[in-house]
């Protein structure tokens, strides 16, 4: 809402203070009253409207509930008192009591007050009786719909605070999401690099031409890191499972890993093949870094309702997760979202580690 549509309900009671005081004020100089009489009802009003204003304003701000009661219950002594010593027209200022409490009282006590307020207003008005029941029925029904304003501020106050929260809640999915990203795409980027680097030094003295090959396969994976840490900058990063396959077997090889792929020609939704990506992309990482393997195998089953990746090593295992809480934590955030879930574990056949990545495909999903 444009600031210029908002009006603060401290403004709103101003405006209405001048129509609702000026037939008292007219009456009391109509009486023509002392100098005294004035300063006393001038000092009166200051403090009645001092309260009131001090609970009332902030539209957007809850004030605490004994600080609003103590003004309901000093405004409603001082509007009593001027009804009763000065003028019955000073009854006016009940209307204020009333709202103030049906607007900043919480639950219950707003709805206690507003007929209480009554009460009190026809009491300190019992010598102009034929008033006093329309003076009640009118502040119970202003009173009421004050109730219902209150709960009205109180719940655009809740709506207000459920989008920031709401806000902040999707900055930290984003950060997250951006946290395993990078750690995914630099973790088998680099891993990939120091390979090559190892191998270009051992090969340089005796074979210098596998080692600039070597050299022109650590550009080339510099160049593709470089790229897709600026897609993923920009939110649009979304690999490719063949392409992370290959990538994968090449790693693996540059390791000494012999390694197997199992790919079946299925298509998959370009979502569900992206989490299948960063699975493969994950997991021969980790075989590289932790396992100390010598063979590995990589199989893809895809099917109606759902499609799976699963990598396995002889190694020794290790599940991949270092101290900050990424590796496979972060993968498993990957997998739970697209609505699967992640196994990683030691192998039941044999030695060596499993991670196997289950994510519903079509209206399974």
């Amino acid at each position: 809402m444009p600031d210029r549509l908002k009006v603060p309900a401290a403004r709103a009671a101003g405006i209405f203070a001048i129509f609702i005081s000026l037939p008292a004020v007219v009456g009391l100089l109509g009486d023509e009253p002392s100098a005294a009489r004035v300063i006393a009802v001038g000092v009166a009003l200051v403090v009645f409207m001092g309260f009131f204003f001090h609970a009332v304003r902030g539209r957007m701000v809850i004030k605490p509930a004994p600080l609003v009661a103590r003004a309901v219950a000093i405004d409603a002594v001082i509007a009593s008192a001027l009804t009763i010593a000065d003028r019955s027209d000073w009854s006016l200022l009940f209307y204020y009591v009333v709202a103030l409490a049906g607007i900043r009282l919480p639950r219950p006590w707003n709805i206690a007050a507003v007929p209480a307020t009554a009460v009190i207003a026809g009491t300190a008005s019992s010598a102009d009786s034929s008033a006093v029941g329309g003076l009640v029925l009118s502040l119970l029904g202003i009173g009421a719909a004050m109730v219902a304003m209150g709960e009205i501020m109180r719940t655009n106050r809740e709506l207000v605070d459920a989008r920031a929260e709401m806000a902040r809640l999707a900055v930290a999915d984003e950060r997250a999401r951006f946290a395993r990203d990078l750690h995914d795409l630099l973790g088998h980027s680099l891993s990939v690099i120091a390979l090559k680097a190892q191998l270009a030094r051992r090969r340089l003295p005796d074979d210098p031409e596998t080692a600039a090959a070597d050299v022109a396969d650590i550009e080339a994976v510099t160049r593709d890191a470089l790229r897709e840490v600026r897609q993923a900058v920009s939110g649009y990063h979304r690999p490719a499972l063949d392409a992370e396959l290959e990538g994968a077997r090449t790693a693996l090889g540059a390791a000494g890993i012999h390694t197997t792929i199992d790919r079946p020609a299925v298509a998959l939704p370009p979502d569900v093949e992206a989490v299948l990506a960063w699975t493969v992309r994950e997991a021969a990482t980790n075989v590289i870094r932790h396992s100390g393997a010598r063979n590995s195998a990589i199989r893809l089953v895809g099917a109606l309702a759902q499609a799976s990746v699963e990598v396995v090593d002889d190694g020794h295992g290790g599940d991949g997760s270092d101290g900050a809480g990424t590796g496979l934590l972060g993968l498993e955030a990957r997998v739970r979202q697209a609505g699967g879930r992640l196994e990683a574990g030691p192998r039941d056949d044999g030695p060596g580690f499993r991670v196997r990545a289950i994510v519903p495909v079509g209206s399974e999903r």
